[in-house]
């Protein structure tokens, strides 16, 4: 890193004096005119004097140099130690403070704070832990796995603080209509097992089958002379609807299997920087255990890591189709729970299929009354 003096040079002709300074060696960094007859030159020290003497040889006024850029403030610290040492131990102070959690955040829970909150505290995302021991996709779908009735978990970082953000099922939407005539349309593929009409003509009928897209209630309506008149269909149209989610979960797993190898290694990490004394062993796969050791305090953010790796092999196991099957259950019925909020549910069933002899799909199907009826406008 250089350190750059900047000046102005007053007089006649400049450029005259620049060109010939150029055959002597001297190289600005900057030259900006100022004016007629002044300019600003940044350039190196030693560049800056021997400019500087050669304006004086040839008439020109040059003012004294002054130190620009990062140098200009070390140079205005090195007579305050105190204060530069201050300066470093605050960001030093900053960079720790960074890696830790100061707050956590539980936004919108409603009936699920208590426990969001309790379940923080068990796996220890709670103020005071390390950043780096909370990782938000896996917290997210450990929540949304807790409360399958919730919509959406969302986990993330605000600035030092961990937020929580859930948000509640909501029930569907009523039938919107608009100011102006069209038709009530079936919004998804049901059994019709009630259609009350308020305006407009029905063209289904109770025990209709209908596919989505669909016009349950025409827009039109007969007047007193017998022609159609166009209207604002309005009407409820409750149906059976089926519902479903599926999961694909393989009859094999990868584990790893301990090979009795290990190798020991000592790091020390601060917010700047980490130096390994060792370099991580070159085991294809690899089981790690940290201690760590705090040095110095907030003051002097400094840690001493003892790492051990254990190598370990992979090896394909198989697993028991009834442990996959459970397994696929519980997956298959949270997603089906999510896609069911707001729905007065009729039945649920479970269905197992294989799939090329190493893969089992669970199939979780629901049966629910929902209103189906849609406004469409023409």
């Amino acid at each position: 890193m250089r350190l750059w003096v900047k000046g102005k040079i007053r007089g006649l002709n400049l450029e005259r004096l620049l060109n010939e300074a150029r055959t002597q060696g001297v190289r600005p960094r900057m030259i900006r005119r100022q004016r007629s007859g002044e300019m600003t030159v940044i350039c190196s020290p030693k560049d800056y004097e021997a400019l500087q003497s050669l304006a004086r040889e040839k008439g020109f006024d040059m003012t004294a140099g002054k130190a620009v850029g990062l140098f200009r403030w070390l140079r205005a610290l090195k007579n305050r130690w105190g204060l530069g040492l201050g300066l470093l131990l605050g960001c030093l102070a900053a960079a720790l403070s960074l890696r830790y959690v100061w707050a956590v955040e539980v936004i919108n829970a409603g009936a699920y704070e208590a426990d969001a909150r309790t379940y923080l505290q068990e796996i220890g995302a709670v103020p005071g832990a390390l950043r780096q021991s909370v990782d938000l996709t896996r917290l997210r779908e450990q929540l949304e796995w807790r409360w399958p009735r919730v919509q959406w978990v969302r986990a993330e970082w605000a600035g030092v603080a961990l937020r929580i953000t859930l948000e509640e099922g909501v029930p569907p939407p009523e039938v919107k209509t608009e100011g102006r005539t069209g038709d009530v349309v079936a919004a998804e593929d049901g059994l019709l097992t009630n259609l009350t009409v308020y305006a407009g003509t029905a063209e289904k009928k109770a025990g209709d089958f209908v596919r989505a897209g669909q016009v349950l209630i025409r827009g039109e309506e007969r007047g007193g002379n017998g022609e159609m008149i166009p209207v604002k269909a309005r009407g409820e149209a409750a149906a059976r609807v089926w519902v479903s989610a599926r999961v694909r979960l393989p009859l094999y797993e990868e584990n790893a299997l301990p090979t009795g190898r290990q190798t020991r290694r000592t790091v020390i990490e601060t917010p700047l920087f980490a130096l390994a004394f060792r370099e991580t062993p070159d085991y294809l796969t690899w089981d790690r255990e940290a201690r760590r050791l705090p040095l110095g305090g907030a003051w002097l953010p400094m840690e001493v890591v003892r790492e051990t790796y254990y190598e370990a092999a992979l090896e394909t196991g198989q697993r028991s189709i009834e442990d996959v099957k459970k397994e696929g259950q519980r997956a298959a019925l949270a997603l089906l729970n999510k896609a069911l909020l707001g729905d007065e549910t009729v039945d649920k069933w479970i269905n197992f299929s294989m799939i090329d002899g190493d893969t089992i799909l669970t199939e979780a199907t629901a049966e629910v009354k929902r209103d189906i009826g849609r406004f469409q406008p023409r």
